[in-house]
C-alpha cells in the first residue's frame, strides 16, 4: 500500500515527531511505501517527497503585526490551507494513495484536506497527539491552568478567556476554526482515531464522539536505538556510566521548560534536599526557572539547556531515576518510555496518561500533580533506596518493551488497517 503521512513538521519537534519517525520505519519494514505531506523548513530531517512540501505561514509574525490584512490572512491560512489542498491534488494525481495517516495538521496543513482525500476514496486514520479537535487551545490549558470549558462544544470560551497565547486575536481564530470544522462534520469522516492512551480516548468520548472508531494503540518506539546505545556504551571502560557505582548520582528531568510541565514544582521539591537534579531542555519559561534557581541560590540544580538525543541518552543512562512532574493532561510521554527502556524508574504526576505508564510501586511512584510535599517525599524515598530503584527499573524495562516494540504496535495497527479497508466497512 501507499501511505500518505501528514504532519506540520518533518524535524524533531516533540513526541509527535518521535512517533512519526518510528511509524514510517514500521510501515516501510512491512513493505509499504510512505509519502510525506508537510511544510518546508531548513531543519527537516526527512527529504522524501520534497515536491509535496508547502510554505509555512509565520503566525507569530502575523500576530505581532496586527493589521486587518494580516488578520484576514491568518484566518484564511489557519482554517483552510489552499497550498495544502493543491499539494493533495498533486499527490493524488501522482500516486494511488490507500491510507492517509494524519498527525498534527491544524493551522499549517489544516483538516480541509480530509474532504479531498475522502472524495478520492482514501481511508483516513488520525493519531491523536493532543486535544486540538475538542479544545481550541489544544492542551486543555487556559492561562496556565487546566480548563475544560470547551469540552461541551462551547468553543467561544476560548475567545472569552483568551486561552490561546493570552491573545484575543489568536483565541478568536482558534474558536472560529473549531466551530467551522465541527459544524461541517469533518471529524466524522475519519475512519479511525489512534489513541496513545486510554485517557485521551476517554476525553474524546466524553466530548460526544462514539467509540466505534476510537482505538487505544499506545505508541511505538524503535527499541534498537536504545539497545545499540547501551551495547556501545558497555563496550567502553568508563565505569562511571553505571549510575549505581559512580559518586555522580543525580535525578533527571528532560522536556520543555514551561509552566505546565511542572519544572518549578520539581525545583521547589528538590531545593531543600542534597539530591542533585539535572534539567535538560529549553522553553518559554526558561528565564523564569533560571531566575528561581539563581535568586534562591539553589546549588543542587543544574539547568543544562537543550541537549541532543545522544546527550539525553547518556544522561538517562547515568541518572538514578527520572521525574515527570507535569501539570497538564500529558498523553503518553516519550520521556517516560525512553527512561523505562534505559531501566530507569520514573516519579510521575498522577495526571493525564502518565498513570498508564508509571505503575505506582512497580515502575516508579505517582504523586499528586503540583504537590511539592508529595513529590519531595517520593523523591527522597526512592533516592535513599538503591535496591528499590533497581527493581523498579527492571520492571519498567520489561513492562514498556512489551508495549512499544514494533511487533506489538504493528499487530494493533495492521488489525485496524484491515478493518477499515475491508469490504464490510
Amino acid at each position: 500500500m501507499k501511505i500518505l503521512l501528514v504532519n506540520w513538521s518533518l524535524y524533531p519537534s516533540g513526541g509527535d515527531w518521535t512517533y512519526i519517525d518510528n511509524i514510517q520505519k514500521l510501515y516501510e519494514r512491512h513493505g509499504h511505501e510512505t509519502i510525506f505531506l508537510s511544510t518546508k523548513n531548513e531543519r527537516n530531517t526527512h527529504t522524501q517527497s520534497p515536491e509535496y512540501l508547502i510554505n509555512s505561514p509565520d503566525y507569530k509574525l502575523l500576530y505581532k503585526n496586527k493589521t486587518l490584512f494580516n488578520g484576514i490572512k491568518a484566518i484564511k491560512n489557519s482554517i483552510i490551507s489552499q497550498d495544502a489542498l493543491k499539494k493533495v491534488d498533486e499527490i493524488l494525481s501522482d500516486h494511488k494513495i490507500n491510507i492517509a495517516h494524519l498527525h498534527n495538521i491544524h493551522h499549517y496543513i489544516t483538516p480541509a484536506i480530509i474532504w479531498k482525500l475522502k472524495k478520492a476514496n482514501v481511508k483516513i486514520i488520525w493519531s491523536l497527539h493532543d486535544y486540538k479537535i475538542i479544545c481550541p487551545e489544544s492542551l486543555f490549558i487556559s492561562n496556565g491552568k487546566i480548563c475544560e470549558r470547551c469540552i461541551t462544544g462551547n468553543f467561544y470560551n476560548c475567545t472569552l478567556h483568551k486561552c490561546k497565547r493570552k491573545s484575543l486575536a489568536a483565541s478568536t481564530l482558534a474558536s472560529i476554526e473549531a466551530y467551522f470544522y465541527h459544524k461541517r462534520g469533518i471529524y466524522k469522516k475519519v475512519d479511525a482515531y489512534l489513541c496513545p492512551s486510554n485517557f485521551i480516548k476517554n476525553k474524546f468520548l466524553s466530548f460526544g464522539f462514539g467509540d466505534k472508531n476510537f482505538y487505544t494503540t499506545n505508541l511505538c518506539y524503535d527499541t534498537s536505538l536504545i539497545d545499540e546505545f547501551l551495547i556501545n556504551k558497555n563496550k567502553t571502560s568508563d565505569t562511571s556510566l553505571n549510575s549505581f557505582e559512580t559518586k555522580n548520582d543525580f535525578i533527571f528531568y528532560v522536556g520543555r521548560i514551561e509552566k505546565i510541565k511542572g519544572v518549578a514544582t520539581l525545583i521547589n521539591a528538590i531545593k531543600n534536599t542534597n539530591i542533585p537534579l539535572k534539567v535538560a531542555g529549553a522553553g518559554s519559561d526558561e528565564k523564569e526557572i533560571r531566575d528561581l534557581v539563581n535568586k534562591q541560590h539553589i546549588t543542587n540544580v543544574e539547568l543544562m539547556g537543550f541537549k541532543d538525543k545522544n546527550e539525553i541518552f547518556a544522561l538517562m543512562m547515568k541518572a538514578k531515576f527520572v521525574v515527570c512532574p507535569s501539570e497538564w493532561y500529558e498523553n503518553y510521554p516519550f520521556s517516560i518510555i525512553e527512561s523505562f527502556l534505559f531501566s530507569k524508574p520514573v516519579i510521575g504526576a498522577k495526571i493525564g496518561g502518565i498513570p498508564e505508564l508509571v505503575r505506582n510501586g512497580e515502575t516508579g511512584f505517582l504523586f499528586e500533580s503540583g504537590n511539592v510535599t508529595d513529590l519531595q517525599n517520593k523523591i527522597t524515598n526512592l533516592w535513599s533506596n538503591d535496591k528499590l530503584a533497581r527493581e523498579m527499573g527492571n520492571n519498567a524495562r520489561n513492562f514498556i518493551y512489551d508495549i512499544v516494540n514494533f511487533d506489538t504496535h504493528w499487530l494493533k495497527l495492521h488489525s485496524i488497517l484491515n478493518h477499515i479497508t475491508s469490504n464490510e466497512n
